[in-house]
C-alpha cells in the first residue's frame, strides 16, 4: 500500500483532475446539454452515428440543425427569426440549410450512401427552386445571372419590399 507521500506527483494530479463531484464534471471537463460531461481541451469530437435521425427541412431550419441530437438551446432563436417568410424563399432557405448540414455530416461520414443520395437530391431541388424563384422575383445574389442576362441586382422590388406575388 502506498501512503499519500509515496504516490507519484503525476498520479496525484490525475486523481485530483478526474475527481468528479456528485453534481458536476471533473476539472478538465465541461458541461454539455443533457447533463453530460466532456473534455474541454481535447482534440477529438464525438461523431454522430451512421444514418442519424433527421428533422424535415422546415423543422430543421426552425431548430437550427438537421439532426435532433445536435439541437442546442442557442438555436431556439431560429424559431422566431423568420415567422412570415414567403413560401418560395422559406423553401430555398430550408433546402440550402439542409445541404449545408448534410455536407457537414458527409465530411465525417463519407461512406453513408443514403446521406449522399439525400444530399444530391437536396442540391437538385435547390437548383430547380432557385431557377423558378429567380425567374419570378429576380436574382437572389449578385453572383447569379438574371434570366434576361442583365445586371438587375439593384432593380426593385427587393425581396423584403413585399410578400410573394408583389403585394405588400
Amino acid at each position: 500500500m502506498l501512503f499519500p507521500t509515496q504516490i507519484p506527483l503525476c498520479l496525484k494530479e490525475e486523481v485530483v483532475l478526474n475527481n468528479k463531484p456528485e453534481t458536476g464534471c471533473a476539472v478538465t471537463e465541461g458541461k454539455l446539454p443533457g447533463d453530460y460531461c466532456a473534455a474541454m481541451a481535447y482534440p477529438f469530437i464525438a461523431m454522430q452515428a451512421e444514418q442519424s435521425k433527421r428533422y424535415e427541412n422546415s423543422e430543421a431550419l426552425k431548430n437550427g440543425t438537421l439532426f435532433p441530437g445536435l439541437r442546442l438551446p442557442f438555436h431556439a432563436e431560429m424559431q422566431t427569426r423568420f415567422p412570415n417568410l414567403p413560401a418560395a424563399m422559406a423553401e430555398l432557405m430550408a433546402l440550402d440549410f439542409a445541404i449545408d448540414e448534410m455536407g457537414l455530416y458527409l465530411d465525417t461520414h463519407p461512406d453513408d450512401a443514403e446521406a449522399l443520395d439525400l444530399f444530391n437530391s437536396y442540391v437538385r431541388l435547390a437548383q430547380q427552386g432557385r431557377q423558378k424563384y429567380e425567374a419570378q422575383y429576380g436574382p437572389l445574389a449578385k453572383r447569379y445571372i438574371s434570366p434576361d442576362g442583365k445586371y438587375t441586382w439593384v432593380n426593385d422590388p427587393w425581396p423584403w419590399d413585399g410578400a410573394e406575388g408583389g403585394e405588400k
